[in-house]
């Protein structure tokens, strides 16, 4: 079987010791209504047998466990019990609630500061974390715990310690959910694509090609689906057809540059093994297992093949190596027409701790992979590392947005490194792994504001003819069929004032002069993608903006940069009708699509509790939008509060970011 994708694997402790006078037992004594008690009781049974066989029964025993918290919300063993199954279920990060309310029923339990800090810890909240690590710490030490997952205190503290530094200093990458047409509340993974429209990846779903269980871990076969990419989106993914798929655990690992050859995993043996596979008249050949020099008696879980063909980068778990599973590399032997004796990187790139994962592209010089080591902020994070002159760099972290607290892993980028696609079991995803696309800044480029040459020497033009010249380049359609953007500038002052930039078909960028020291809203629309709002304020000089869009497939977003309320209060600011209209056209477009309005609010306190505020807000988008010839039933409202921080809220700039409203597709 491939390496687990759960950050831990935590088993339910069915004895916990007595409890204090806050916790509320099942018994007869707290409990009188007696069909209740036995209704109760019958549920914590059914929960224990099916949370002990874990996998795909995870969520049933979910059910069972919130069938008797129904009647007994005061009882800490099974707020415990409730969030193990989350932390091992679908959605790890929503366990949080249940280790909160265990250990302020019983302080005292045995490894609950411990979880309870996992748990904060996956929702990025990294002081708590780090005091409750602190707790459950000062308990190990004294008295070491049997299992050795909980005595890793001094790791947690320093990934807590990591996340919250890379956070406060977030990478301008954009991180996309690829959306319900590939992910779902099971795990998906191992993206793959051809260049041609065509994705490749790895899923644990019941509509596998052998639709069933593996008995060992009671999760779902692993099988290799595809899609293709359509004017609306990614189709609904198929499992591949051919012999890629077998009645084993199958997995994308690796496809050459144009597409012709594909490298799976497949655990018929010796815990797991690479196999190859060829595109051959449309059709994928009967995968060989790779040579010996690379699979061994131990899991090979992952690989990827230089793209000047002269090594093969994998991973294996055999012995010898520096940590659990670590990253390897063999040369191609030309004479012999293989793959020669593997050399392990070593201890700048490998870990005590488990590597996976890994990514060569190139000459295979510089490596991407997933590491449990390092500076990681919890679980795999991604890394980068090179090599010169026979010696390994010191990783280097990608950081947030691309890592989060979760599980990363499984990074591959396009042929010019600015995209790519890699899996997450981070906060907000549709359950286990997601796929997520990656979208990477530019390099930086000199501005140079506009010169009028004069005998006096240079003038700058836009000052000299108070004009704000704005350069946009409209990013995330690499995708998609050619199609030209709108892209439109709305003034908030005179609303009927609208500029349409043109487009300067030798940059790709699209362009304007405008009156400076005005407000603008800039809109950008292109059939199948969500309508993109920012506002523009600049006095003078010149402005390059890059405008990345979102396709409107269920489960994206997009912040609406444009609908601001008055400080402490629900009360739209008057400029925010512009962008208002303009989502209602759009809406009245596509009369087909629903969308979800978040509220979301900075961590300072107010007049108005932040939760509360954030629920006002939204509602009070919906209204407008409704009043403005909006189907009440294409829109929900939903409060986030403070709970979902685009950036640490240390600043002004970074708590002006946090207070927004997005959108997302339903």
């Amino acid at each position: 079987m491939r390496t687990t994708f759960l950050t831990t694997l935590l088993v339910v402790s069915m004895g916990i010791h007595a409890q204090s006078t806050a916790n509320v037992p099942f018994d007869k004594e707290h409990i009188a209504d007696a069909g209740k008690l036995k209704t109760a009781l019958a549920a914590v049974k059914k929960g224990d047998a099916l949370a002990l066989r874990g996998g795909v029964d995870f969520p049933a025993a979910m059910a069972a466990y919130a069938e008797a918290l129904a009647i007994n919300p005061d009882n800490a063993e099974l707020h415990y019990k409730m969030g193990v199954c989350q932390l091992n279920g679908p959605a790890p990060a929503l366990a949080l609630e249940h280790f909160q309310r265990a250990a302020a029923l019983d302080p005292l339990m045995p490894r609950v500061h411990y979880l309870l800090a996992h748990a904060l810890q996956l929702n990025a909240k990294w002081d708590e974390a780090i005091a409750e690590f602190k707790k459950h710490g000062e308990v190990v030490r004294l008295s070491p715990d049997p299992d050795r997952t909980y005595n890793m205190v001094d790791k947690r503290l320093r990934e807590c310690r990591s996340g919250k530094a890379l956070m406060a200093t977030p990478t301008k990458a954009v991180v996309t959910n690829a959306g319900g047409a590939i992910n779902t509340e099971g795990g998906e993974y191992g993206a793959l694509v051809d260049g041609k429209g065509n994705l490749y990846f790895t899923s644990r779903r019941q509509q596998g090609t052998g639709g069933k269980v593996n008995k060992v871990t009671n999760t779902w076969y692993e099988d290799i689906f595809t899609s293709r990419w359509t004017a609306g989106g990614w189709a609904a993914p198929i499992p591949v057809q051919g012999p890629l798929n077998s009645a084993h655990n199958d997995a994308t690992v690796a496809l050459a540059d144009d597409g012709s050859t594909m490298i799976i995993y497949r655990d018929e043996k010796n815990g797991g093994d690479l196999f190859q596979s060829t595109l051959v008249n449309g059709a994928w050949s009967e995968p060989v297992a790779l040579p010996a020099t690379v699979n061994s008696t131990a899991q090979e879980s992952s690989a990827w093949r230089s793209g000047d063909g002269q090594w093969l980068y994998f991973v294996s778990s055999r012995d010898g190596g520096l940590g659990g599973s670590d990253i390897y590399r063999s040369p191609w032997d030309k004479a012999l027409a293989t793959w020669g004796a593997p050399e392990n990187l070593g201890p700048n790139i490998n870990t005590p701790f488990d590597e996976e994962g890994v990514f060569a592209p190139g000459d295979g010089s510089t490596i991407y992979f997933a590491s449990q080591g390092h500076n990681s902020m919890g679980g795999y994070d991604l890394f980068k590392a090179t090599c010169s002159n026979g010696a390994w760099s010191k990783p280097e972290n990608l950081g947030w947005p691309i890592n989060s607290p979760g599980d990363d892993q499984f990074l591959v980028l396009s042929a010019d490194g600015q995209s790519g696609y890699f899996s997450s079991t981070r906060a907000g995803g549709m359950g286990e792994d997601d796929i997520y696309q990656l979208d990477l800044p530019a390099a930086p480029k000199v501005q140079e504001t506009a010169m009028l040459a004069s005998a006096g020497g240079g003038i700058p033009m836009a000052e000299s003819e108070q004009q704000l010249r704005l350069i946009t380049f409209v990013k995330g359609l690499k995708m998609m069929e050619a199609a030209e953007a709108s892209v439109e500038l709305m003034s908030l002052e005179e609303p009927h004032l609208s500029i349409q930039l043109k487009l300067d078909s030798a940059t790709g960028a699209y362009t304007a002069e405008v009156p400076a020291g005005k407000e603008y809203v800039m809109l950008v629309k292109v059939p199948g993608y969500l309508p993109h709002f920012e506002r523009v304020a600049e006095k003078s000089g010149q402005l390059q903006m890059d405008m990345d869009l979102k396709p409107s497939t269920a489960g994206s977003s997009e912040v609406m940069r444009s609908i601001f309320f008055k400080s402490g209060t629900a009360t739209l600011d008057e400029p925010s009708t512009v962008a208002l209209q303009a989502l209602a056209q759009y809406l009245k477009a596509d009369p087909k699509l629903r969308l979800e309005v978040g509220g979301h609010t900075d961590s300072e306190p107010g007049p108005i509790p932040n939760q509360e505020l954030s629920e006002a807000r939204a509602k009070v988008v919906v209204h407008w939008l409704v009043s403005n010839g909006i189907a009440p039933d294409r829109l929900e409202a939903k409060g986030y509060g403070e709970s979902k921080p685009l950036a640490p809220n240390d600043s002004e700039e970074h708590k002006a970011m946090n207070r927004r409203t997005e959108i997302r597709v339903l």
